[in-house]
């Protein structure tokens, strides 16, 4: 069956595909450039006099500091050193104390998972694949995509043997599925585990599964190895056959 995925676009990005083209696992979807400006305290200019704040910005206004530069080194008549807190471009230092560095940022978003066709639309990009949707309850608000294979892990020896980008399937050890969140599993798909409270801190996407959906689920996966997205926030499996 079809089913579709969608990342949101930010305000201001670049888009790098077109409507209707093909995408693979790792092109440049989106990209945008912004100037950040930060404010960070600068230890020790309010104890500056007015000549020499004055002296200070004379020096480093405008230019690119790059962060813990010696500003003012503290002499015989004035012990204060001042260092640069970050880096970027100064603009200045406010009345507070802070000084304003300017940097540049680039971002870059990657596709997560291959498609032979997307839409693109106003705020976001639609990928339209082939595969099936699994029913499940999220455990937490987060969402990932990985790989997956129908692996099942029920010992601590198996744990040893996961790889970073994997999703995998626990029944009924909790010891287990906490160490494979702490080794590098992307996402971790409960069977006959409903204790949530015990992955209230577990930054990985985690969902409980009814026995029957997982036997249908890697039953459908066979021996492949395939993209799933795991999304914990809206409870849903969704297996990709491309």
């Amino acid at each position: 069956m079809k089913i579709a995925w969608s990342v949101k676009v930010p305000q201001g990005a670049k888009l790098k595909v077109k409507d209707g083209e093909k995408v693979e696992i790792g092109d440049i979807i989106y990209e945008f450039h912004e100037n950040v400006i930060e404010r960070l305290p600068l230890m020790g200019w309010q104890k500056l006099n007015s000549n020499e704040k004055k002296t200070v910005l004379q020096g480093i206004v405008k230019r690119n500091l790059v962060k813990d530069e010696i500003l003012k080194k503290g002499s015989f008549f004035s012990n204060i050193t001042l260092k640069s807190p970050g880096a970027g471009k100064c603009l200045g230092v406010d009345e507070f104390g802070n000084i304003e560095l300017e940097s540049e940022k680039d971002e870059k978003y990657f596709s997560p998972i291959s498609a032979k066709k997307v839409r693109v639309e106003d705020d976001k990009i639609i990928f339209e694949l082939k595969g099936v949707e699994f029913e499940c309850d999220g455990v937490n608000q987060f969402k990932t995509w990985g790989d997956f294979s129908g692996l099942v892990v029920d010992d601590l020896e198996q744990i040893s043997s996961l790889q970073n980008g994997q999703v995998v399937l626990i029944k009924e050890n909790i010891d287990v599925a906490i160490k494979a969140e702490a080794v590098g599993a992307s996402g971790l798909i409960l069977v006959n585990l409903i204790k949530a409270k015990d992955f209230d801190d577990c930054d990985i996407p985690i969902v409980t599964m009814k026995e029957d959906e997982v036997n249908k689920l890697i039953k459908f996966v066979g021996e492949k190895t395939v993209k799933i997205w795991l999304n914990a926030s809206s409870s849903k499996v969704l297996v990709v056959l491309e």
